[in-house]
């Protein structure tokens, strides 16, 4: 695992999927940039931990890996206990099995580390470390796509949300296949998706859908990512926008796009009536539902979020986020059995997806079945591959295991560890403290509340401004202890809500009696 540079982009020591290039392992076709692997007509997209091991393996070109340099180019050298490695060689041997047939083999040396071992034919393409590749047989270009662009997951703001297409244009079949591929993998691996979308309008220039989800692309990577990994998306994102409404006049992604969503925080008055306008523009496109539905629910409007994301998932089902705020919507609202079974249809569907996976174990825990959210949570079947490394993974256990026992010295503990998260993680210290009020501490969380909204104290935000302030947590069920002192009414007022409810003349549930 030396440190020669690779490809001019990495450092081989440690896996940066987005500039890995392609390799073969005999007839398997392995693509890092966009997560999959292919045989023939068959792929299969990757959770990014397994590509980056099945990288990591493949470097070696048939030498052993030991496991701390295992660690050290895939978890960037965290604490990883064993069920982890072996849950993702586990993973990569089925592929293997499955989809390679036999095309490779994973060893575990006792005491020593693992070998990748190809077993391809002749016939079948030769073996190629990502690390050496300098050319190869030539692959599908529509695969050759990912890592054009730092797109992350998407937590407040415009989503991929695309409907149906309807344009006038007829574009090629492979920008087609692009454009549907793009769809597909958007709610997942925005990065992905942007590739797919810039090569199927270069393909064809005249495709009006393609370029407004690209424009909708464009604005999720600008509201989501650190600036100077966006410079010049602005331009792009407008240049976007002027080819939708050329080629496909009314595209609703493009007007999707020019909707103010990268912060609500204080804003809530102003952008109602936007997304609201929007949806009247735009009735069968869910971005608009999706932006009133988080608005709604960052004003403790559960009732009426739950409505407006119902409208955005019927007009779009594939949506891993827009799944996940619902599901918090319907639990807030007091629709504890809507929630669950949303809940068991996303893990269906998104098996690794970490915030539904979360999701469901904080509605057990914190709706009187700690002790089933403590076995779900140490299912190893059940968690998602990032989810079961490091610290994070070993406080939600000792958290969990508090609720359930409630003695003093386990809650005691669960406290310590929490407050620890929350200094170490700044962006969230508003969920940690919501974690400390369940765990009987009022006045340490309204401490950490006032200090995230109010600047006040040890908790007073040392990286900056409110930007993106989420306030919907303040809201949900398990804050209540909170709702009932006086500091938390002024914590209200301060940041803007009570002006909101008064220009609104709405109230939240939780003043309702819901």
């Amino acid at each position: 695992m030396g440190e020669a540079r690779h490809d001019g982009l990495a450092v081989p020591g440690r896996v940066i999927l987005a500039h890995e290039l392609p390799f073969h392992i005999g007839a398997l076709a392995v693509h890092p940039s966009i997560r999959q692997i292919e045989r023939g007509e068959r792929h299969e997209t990757l959770e990014p931990r397994v590509m980056q091991v099945l990288v990591a393996l493949a470097r070696a070109g048939g030498g052993i890996v030991t496991r701390d340099e295992l660690i050290e180019s895939c978890w960037d050298g965290r604490v990883v206990g064993d069920d982890s490695i072996n849950r993702v060689l586990s993973r990569i041997r089925r592929v293997a099995a499955d989809l390679g047939g036999g095309a490779f083999a994973i060893e575990t040396i006792a005491r020593v580390g693992y070998r990748l071992i190809p077993v391809g034919t002749a016939e079948e393409a030769p073996h190629s470390p990502p690390a050496e590749q300098s050319g190869g047989p030539r692959i599908d270009r529509r695969l050759l796509l990912g890592g054009a662009a730092a797109l992350a997951a998407v937590a407040v703001g415009a989503t991929l949300l695309w409907p149906g297409l309807s344009g006038r244009n007829t574009p090629l079949p492979e920008a087609k296949s692009l454009y549907d591929q793009a769809v597909v993998v958007g709610q997942e691996d925005h990065r992905q998706a942007l590739a797919y979308l810039r090569e199927a309008v270069r393909l064809s220039p005249d495709y009006g859908e393609a370029w407004g989800a690209l424009a909708l692309a464009y604005r999720s990577a600008i509201n989501n990512e650190a600036p100077e990994r966006v410079a010049g998306f602005d331009e792009r994102l407008r240049e976007a926008v002027r080819n939708a409404e050329l080629h496909d006049p009314g595209n609703a992604d493009a007007a999707a796009a020019l909707l103010p969503s990268k912060s609500m925080f204080g804003r809530w008055s102003e952008l109602e009536p936007i997304y609201r306008a929007a949806i009247r523009r735009h009735p069968g496109h869910a971005s608009g539902y999706s932006l009133l539905g988080t608005l709604l629910m960052d004003a403790g409007r559960w009732m009426d979020a739950v409505a407006a994301l119902q409208a955005a998932r019927s007009h779009n089902d594939r949506s891993a986020v827009l799944r996940y705020k619902l599901i918090v919507a319907l639990w807030s609202a007091g629709r504890i059995s809507a929630a669950e079974d949303e809940i068991d249809q996303a893990m269906k569907l998104w098996p690794q997806h970490g915030a539904i996976w979360q999701t469901k174990i904080k509605l057990l825990a914190l709706t009187g079945r700690p002790r089933q959210a403590l076995a779900f949570a140490s299912d190893p079947a059940a968690t998602p591959i990032d989810e079961a490394d490091g610290p994070d993974y070993r406080d939600r256990l000792q958290f969990l295991t508090a609720l359930a026992t409630r003695s003093p010295g386990d809650l005691g503990q669960a406290i310590e560890a929490t407050l620890r998260r929350a200094r170490r993680i700044e962006h969230d210290t508003l969920n940690a403290a919501l974690q400390i009020t369940a765990l009987g501490r009022v006045d340490i969380a309204l401490g950490m509340v006032e200090g995230l909204f109010l600047g006040k104290g040890e908790w007073a935000l040392q990286s900056g401004g409110k930007e993106n302030f989420t306030t919907h947590p303040l809201f949900q069920p398990h804050a209540r202890p909170l709702w009932r002192e006086p500091r938390f009414a002024r914590i209200l007022e301060s940041v803007g809500l009570e002006d909101y409810w008064r220009m609104s003349r709405t109230l939240p549930d939780y003043r309702l009696g819901h």
